[in-house]
């Protein structure tokens, strides 16, 4: 009876190291993604006495169709500025109702899915504001999603702003995305 336990010990740690190891189906993998940043793990965002609070919406349904590259969501882009000599904290909340048509019924997985970013752009190039690595926005026909992110910038002018595409993922549909009722905020704290 003392041999049989032994070999339980071996067997244990293989199936749960296996379990860890592998990834769950349906489970997105985004590493391989050129436009999506890899993880970077908790990180601290304070901020002291809020300069301004700003914000950018719209009622009115804008629509995008599949291009596999995020491209901006119209009208988002809220300008900002930092003094000289000065380092701010930028709150950015962003929510919107976003549809989803064409998707295979019942859906599958993984599922087709429009994801979103929020950038800060400086003299003409976007970065991904944290947190960076799953920008899933909504995989349904049509619901309210909200994506924040927080992000110390030193001086300068900047945009802050959101940008939005459609991910096919089996490749057999024709996905359209529609965003609506959407809101962009903007908090500036020292």
């Amino acid at each position: 009876m003392r041999f049989r336990k032994w070999w339980l010990v071996p067997a244990t740690a293989a199936t749960l190291l296996g379990a860890a190891l592998t990834t769950p189906a349906g489970a997105a993998v985004f590493e391989d993604d050129p436009q999506i940043p890899h993880e970077e793990g908790l990180s601290n965002c304070d901020g002291g006495v809020q300069e301004q609070s700003l914000a950018r919406l719209n009622d009115t349904p804008t629509g995008i169709g599949e291009n596999g590259v995020f491209v901006p969501l119209n009208g988002s882009g809220i300008p900002v500025s930092v003094p000289n000599g000065d380092t701010d904290q930028f709150v950015v909340r962003f929510t919107g109702e976003a549809v989803l048509d064409g998707q295979a019924v019942p859906a599958t997985t993984p599922a087709d899915r429009i994801e979103l970013q929020l950038v800060v752009i400086s003299g003409g190039v976007a970065t991904v504001l944290p947190p960076l690595n799953d920008p899933t926005f909504t995989t349904e026909f049509g619901e309210s999603d909200a994506l924040q992110a927080c992000k110390r910038l030193g001086p300068g002018n900047y945009t802050i702003a959101a940008r939005w595409r459609i991910v096919d993922e089996p490749g057999a549909n024709n996905l359209a995305a529609t965003m609506d009722d959407w809101l962009l905020s903007v908090e500036q704290n020292n």
